[in-house]
């Protein structure tokens, strides 16, 4: 959600809570950058993904309830249209990262390393950075295993690599991509044979949902909440 005072664009994260006849509920933003306040009669522009496209539109907020379930209500006032997909916000995390490169995964003879070890710098809806002393090529796909904090396993989820830079002491930053079921094809994944472990798949919409939620919260706990009215 953006809203744009004095020329200046602040952005905020939310997430749908409830639809009405002609409004939405939404969770009270966190902002994620700028300094202005949300308040009640001002025109923002929401964006939302869904599955592999990003759509967005006006709206004007008609109230905002503060306590302990914090919400806003919008009302729509224009079209939606559909817009260029947005980044997914990114939570920097530590933690264990378990991987395995998969190896000639368009062959029936495909194969799979043995396992590696890393540690996580941030991860999204999208994807995971992790840094790692094993060398590792950039479109390699993976099989990635890593919980968070502790209490939210996410195991043999596939993943291709998009970006992997050597820096000091040998270590490398990789960024991986979640490889979701629309874009199973593009990697020659459709030919997956009984090498790859149990329960190994595609990063899917409750998977997706599930990283989401948890990111949210994370900034609530962290303190980024804030939205004074004016």
């Amino acid at each position: 959600m953006i809203v744009e005072k004095r020329g200046v664009r602040s952005e905020f994260l939310t997430r749908l809570e409830d639809i009405k006849q002609s409004s939405y509920i939404l969770e009270m933003p966190i902002r994620q950058s700028g300094n202005a306040s949300l308040s009640k009669g001002d025109v923002v522009e929401v964006t939302y993904n869904k599955k592999d496209a990003a759509f967005t539109f006006k709206a004007s907020i008609k109230d905002l309830f503060e306590g302990e379930s914090s919400s806003i209500e919008v009302e729509k006032i224009s079209e939606t249209s559909r817009t260029q997909r947005r980044e997914f916000v990114r939570l920097d995390i530590s933690g264990g990262l378990e991987f395995r490169i998969l190896e000639s995964p368009e062959s029936k003879e495909g194969s799979l390393s043995q396992k590696f070890h890393g540690s996580l710098l941030n991860i999204s809806a999208g994807g995971v950075l992790f840094e790692t002393e094993t060398r590792i090529e950039a479109d390699c796909l993976l099989i990635l295993n890593f919980t968070l904090k502790g209490h939210y396993p996410l195991s043999n989820i596939l993943a291709v690599v998009k970006r992997a830079e050597i820096v000091d002491d040998d270590m490398y930053i990789v960024g991986a991509e979640f490889i979701a079921n629309e874009n199973l094809a593009r990697y020659g994944l459709e030919t997956l044979g009984d090498f790859l472990p149990p329960g190994t798949g595609t990063f899917d919409d409750n998977l997706q949902k599930l990283l989401v939620q948890f990111i949210y919260k994370q900034q609530v706990e962290s303190g980024k909440k804030g939205m004074p009215h004016q």
